[in-house]
């Protein structure tokens, strides 16, 4: 059986500042469906992606995880466009720095840091909160942690542009290429002697030394570094304070019970779903639902409809801290996000600083971020009381 085809733009001004409706669309006509404009498949519900992203055999990254060819064949020696084996030694020298217990080590200053931060933001009458709640702790500590003199402002424009070049080659895409070059410029000039001893640029250089990575390997994964460590989580921050302003029956929830903060962290992130989703190209002819994907073909794989599927998360626009079931907001499977422990170390830091200090979070009316492939509230107006 064919695939359905929508005569939709994935990525119009329109679907960007709201895909609700197209991810409704979207799950509603079938398990896989045929985007004619991009010349993609895209798969929307649940089940369905959550599979795919579990076989690696039959949704291959090695061949770029963009929209389009020349951003595929730029970021063929990063950890996130490979398979197998390449994928396992490349994954192996981020999570030396990026597991769960080497990202404990930084447990006490981040908490130092957002505690400092909250403490700031309640003497303010109002603040925008990309730029003064979500940003500082990824922009200021994790800048020093990767050990590059590259600037943590710097950083977040070129993950921002990076993330837009993976869409298609749209005025979008292409508008943000010179950025998205920077940093591609900037990785693969660095050199040893640039970065700070100790720091996740210098572990990338000693598995070089090691023989573990290329040359060309160890200068892309600076990027592994930088991107998950940036736009997604200064994304799923502001969504956290937006929803909590939104959702005071769950702020006052967790204010009487802090233990509930994992599970918030957990739910903000699939109502977040920073990433919208990535492409892959089928290694091997592959059924899904009667509808039949030839081998070689590129699909979209849709995270962020995934993680509102009704039949999977009831209700699934609702903010619930009682909700079980795994989302897809990490992706899942071998290629699950590498910064997955930083990110919630970082959300639950933020938590924690707020749940004794702050009894109210008034928020304004947020703007919608435009990016190919990232979505998320790119400004807010806030006050904490």
């Amino acid at each position: 059986m064919r695939a359905p085809a929508l005569d939709v733009d994935l990525y119009a001004d329109s679907v960007l500042a709201d895909s609700t409706d197209l991810w409704a669309r979207i799950r509603d006509a079938g398990p896989v469906v045929w985007l004619p404009r991009h010349r993609l498949y895209a798969m929307g519900r649940y089940a369905d992606v959550r599979a795919a992203l579990r076989d690696d055999a039959g949704y291959r990254s090695g061949h770029g995880v963009a929209a389009n060819p020349v951003a595929n064949a730029l970021g063929r020696d990063t950890t996130l466009a490979s398979d197998e084996d390449v994928h396992v030694r490349r994954r192996r020298v981020l999570m030396h720095e990026l597991g769960a217990k080497a990202i404990a080590a930084i447990d006490g200053p981040l908490r130092r840091e957002a505690e400092d931060l909250v403490d700031d933001l309640t003497c303010r009458r109002h603040f925008e909160t990309a730029r003064d709640f979500s940003s500082r702790l990824p922009v200021s500590v994790v800048a020093e942690l990767v050990g590059v003199r590259g600037g943590g402002e710097r950083m977040l424009e070129w993950a921002a542009a990076t993330f837009d070049g993976l869409g298609p080659a749209n005025p979008r895409g292409l508008r943000s290429a010179p950025r998205a070059l920077g940093l591609l410029r900037y990785s693969r000039g660095l050199r040893p002697s640039a970065v700070a001893r100790a720091s996740w640029a210098a572990s990338v250089f000693d598995a070089q030394a090691r023989g573990e990575l290329s040359a060309r390997e160890a200068r892309a994964l600076i990027i592994d570094f930088v991107a998950p460590s940036l736009d997604t989580t200064i994304l799923a921050g502001t969504h956290l304070l937006w929803a909590l302003g939104r959702n005071p029956d769950v702020w006052d929830r967790l204010r009487a019970d802090p233990s509930l903060i994992p599970a918030a962290i957990v739910e903000n992130v699939r109502l977040a779903s920073p990433i919208r989703g990535f492409t892959r190209r089928l290694g091997a002819d592959r059924e899904v639902g009667g509808v039949t994907l030839p081998k070689g073909a590129r699909i979209a794989l849709l995270f962020a409809a995934a993680n509102r599927d009704e039949q999977q998360f009831p209700d699934p626009e609702r903010f619930d801290l009682g909700r079980r079931g795994g989302h897809l907001g990490w992706g899942n499977g071998p290629h699950t996000c590498v910064g997955i422990h930083l990110a919630k170390l970082e959300l639950r830091a933020l938590l924690e600083a707020l749940v004794p200090r702050v009894r109210e979070i008034v928020v304004g009316r947020p703007t919608q971020l435009r990016n190919n492939t990232l979505q998320g509230i790119a400004a807010l107006p806030a006050r904490l009381r």
